[in-house]
C-alpha cells in the first residue's frame, strides 16, 4: 500500500496547477509543472477539482492525486476509490491516502485505475461513495503517455 508521499511532491503540487493548460481555460489534459524527478499530466475543473497522473522517475512509481474542493476527508485516513469508464470497465476500490482535506493520493493500485481511465471513450468517473468527479478523456492518452513512459510503461 502507498503510505508515504514524497515531501517535495506535496510541497510542489499546489503550484503544479498554476502552469497547467487546464487551469488556463483550455479544459484539456496537459503536462503538469512538477519538481525535478517527477513527470505529470493533469486536468483541472473550473471549480479547482483536479486529477494529476504522476511518475516518480527515481522510483519508477506511478501514482495519482485527486482533488475535490467539495470534499472533507480526514488527513491520514484511508479512503476507497472506484474508477468507472463510460465503456463499462471498472476498477477499485483502490486504497487512497488523504493528504489534505480535499486531496487524495493513490499509489500502488493507481496503474489499474489509469488503465481503466484509458479505456473510456468520452469520460470516466472517480468516486468514494460520497464524492464523485467526472473527467473527460479528450487528449488523456496523449497527455499521459510521457508520464507512463517516464516510469517504463506505455499505452
Amino acid at each position: 500500500m502507498f503510505k508515504k508521499v514524497p515531501k517535495a511532491l506535496v510541497v510542489a503540487l499546489p503550484t503544479a496547477f498554476v502552469a497547467s493548460g487546464a487551469i488556463c481555460g483550455d479544459q484539456v489534459w496537459g503536462p503538469s509543472s512538477l519538481p525535478n524527478g517527477f513527470v505529470g499530466a493533469d486536468y483541472t475543473h473550473d471549480d479547482g477539482g483536479a486529477l494529476v497522473i504522476i511518475c516518480d522517475t527515481s522510483k519508477k512509481l506511478i501514482s495519482y492525486l485527486l482533488v475535490d474542493p467539495r470534499a472533507h476527508w480526514e488527513k491520514g485516513k484511508p479512503v476507497s476509490l472506484t474508477t468507472i469508464a463510460d465503456e463499462g470497465s471498472q476498477t477499485g476500490p483502490s486504497a487512497a491516502v488523504v493528504i489534505g482535506p480535499t486531496k487524495l493520493m493513490v499509489g500502488e493500485q493507481s496503474t489499474f485505475d489509469i488503465a481503466t481511465m484509458g479505456k473510456a471513450k468520452a469520460v470516466f468517473v472517480m468516486g468514494d461513495g460520497v464524492y464523485a468527479r467526472v473527467f473527460p478523456t479528450a487528449n488523456f492518452r496523449q497527455a499521459t503517455a510521457p508520464v507512463l513512459q517516464a516510469c517504463g510503461d506505455h499505452w
